[in-house]
């Protein structure tokens, strides 16, 4: 695997010098004797702009040929031939534990693409492999946190429990947490006591304590059987157990670490009642100050002892069918306490590309509705590389040539020149080039396609950027490999495969796909450099 370094873009300098004379003679004789609408100007100013990236800055270490064997491309049955680039990444534990929003890196991420096509051979040179990048994360070898202060909680059907099992793998297992599901088949039938067993086994045999029973009364509503999780939590509770948490079955937590750092600022002693509101100021208006259930609802044991105190006259009458709210009425009711607000928790009342949310370098604590909308995220594919650093799952870096890449998600590049507010120009040398909108990647990009007012929730934000200006490689896959082809047992490497289709072209037929390739491993600091 370190073999499969990788690739920016560009001819080499003499080429470039010729282009150069070129491009600016054509550009002066246009200006000279063409017409004076500027429209020949716009023109050639286009077609310069379509010229691959290249910009002055080069790796830091220099780059020599090595081959790639491809033939694990294979079952993804591109249409060939395709754009192919590596890069080996090393992540190195940074010196401040902290995770930057944003971290600059003054080396490109790739250089040159190479050619592929698998139908005549499965084997490729590639002329310039860049040696590894070292990247800091916040930690790059944590193990399993310690979570057996939290026992978690979630009601729904057996199939989609099902489906949810290599999900919760991601998170839950060995960490010494609990989890108590409610299950039925549908609404009308009870769920198979057989396939209950079969369920507890299979999250069992992956290192997960996971409690799967029927509805606590069998004519129990939706928001019943939710409002029941309380009671059911506090009741199995040990000397251990600080926090009880309700969850929906698409509840994610991308760091349990991080989980439990947030939580260490709260005297589980004191009634607590902690969680998030919703993005959309409307759900708040209309439901309540609460903590809404997809993001998670934290309950300390002195507050859930008063709602499981009060257990019948609360979940008696239940307003409405959601059972947050139920929550959210008996506390109120019952008791003085308010709902701490935690942002990292996340409800993701959006809808549509939600690109901008992911790509926005904010604090992740619990994540929700992923498998819903255009993207129907794979969420355990996207979070793999959480198994070489943890906390670095959507971290984002920016390297030189207006490239963005948000770990596990995304690689965007800007060839407006975005980022930088100055356009390319000529060769992209930036002689020539014009001022263009400077975007802050600080505030979130409004791609999701709903009209509603997230002011408190996901401000700043800026509007959507229009078609072209920014181009994005979306990870298509992820997969444990093994640094040495030899090999044994569980491997030592999460293979990122980061896809972009070719745009069509005008009279039929497309361009080239795009596959970039990320290979994270886990490593020390390199010593300094000698003299």
């Amino acid at each position: 695997m370190c073999d499969s370094r990788v690739s920016t873009m560009g001819p080499r300098r003499p080429l470039l010098i010729v282009l150069f004379l070129t491009v600016f003679f054509a550009i002066f004789f246009v200006a000279r004797y063409g017409t004076h609408d500027g429209g020949h100007i716009k023109k050639v100013e286009e077609k310069i702009e379509v010229l691959i990236h290249l910009g002055p800055e080069k790796p830091k270490d220099p780059a020599s040929p090595c081959s790639e064997h491809l033939g694990w491309l294979e079952p993804y049955q591109f249409s060939y031939p395709i754009k192919y680039v590596a890069r080996d990444i090393i992540v190195v534990p940074s010196t401040t534990g902290q995770r930057p929003s944003l971290t600059f890196i003054g080396e490109p991420l790739f250089d040159e693409f190479t050619t592929v096509d698998m139908t005549q051979s499965s084997t490729v040179n590639i002329k310039q492999c860049l040696p590894p990048l070292y990247l800091e994360v916040p930690q790059n070898n944590p193990g399993p946190a310690d979570a057996s202060n939290m026992i978690f909680s979630l009601q729904t059907t057996t199939n989609r429990l099902k489906s949810t099992v290599k999900h919760l793998a991601r998170w839950l297992p060995h960490t010494g947490a609990r989890l108590y599901v409610i299950v039925i088949e549908t609404e009308e039938l009870p769920a198979d006591d057989e396939a209950i067993s079969k369920l507890e086994k299979e999250f069992h045999a992956q290192g997960m304590n996971v409690t799967i029973v029927h509805p606590v009364q069998p004519l129990d509503t939706f928001p019943q059987r939710y409002f029941s999780l309380v009671s059911l939590m506090y009741e199995a509770r040990n000397e251990k157990t600080q926090w009880i948490t309700l969850i929906d079955d698409d509840t994610f937590f991308p760091s349990m670490h991080d989980l439990q750092k947030e939580f260490s600022r709260y005297d589980p002693r004191k009634p607590h009642y902690l969680g998030s509101l919703s993005e959309d100021w409307w759900a708040v208006n209309h439901y309540g100050l609460m903590a809404f259930g997809g993001a998670s609802v934290f309950l300390s044991l002195p507050l859930a002892q008063t709602i499981h105190e009060h257990n019948d006259e609360c979940k008696e009458h239940p307003r409405t069918t959601a059972g947050d709210v139920t929550v959210m009425d008996c506390i109120y009711r019952f008791s003085s306490t308010k709902l701490t607000h935690l942002p990292g928790l996340h409800q993701i009342d959006i809808h549509g590309d939600l690109s901008g949310f992911y790509e926005s370098g904010r604090e992740m604590l619990s994540l929700h509705h992923w498998k819903e909308g255009l993207e129907h995220l794979e969420m355990h594919k996207l979070h793999l590389v959480s198994d070489i650093c943890d906390s670095c799952f959507l971290q984002r870096w920016q390297f030189p040539h207006e490239t963005v890449l948000t770990n596990g998600f995304s690689l965007s590049q800007y060839p407006q020149g975005h980022i930088s507010g100055q356009k390319p120009g000529i060769l992209n040398t930036g002689m020539g080039g014009k001022d263009i909108e400077k975007i802050n990647l600080e505030e979130m990009e409004k791609t999701w396609g709903d009209d509603i007012n997230v002011l408190h929730s996901l401000a700043p934000t800026r509007e959507k950027l229009e078609d072209g200006a920014k181009v994005q490689y979306k990870l298509l896959d992820s997969m444990m490999v093994n640094s040495d082809p030899e090999g044994q047992g569980k491997g030592d490497v999460v293979r990122q495969v980061y896809w972009r289709e070719g745009e069509e072209e005008e009279g039929g037929g497309r361009e080239m796909g795009t596959v970039m390739v990320l290979n994270w491993k886990k490593g020390e600091r390199p010593p300094p450099p000698e003299g």
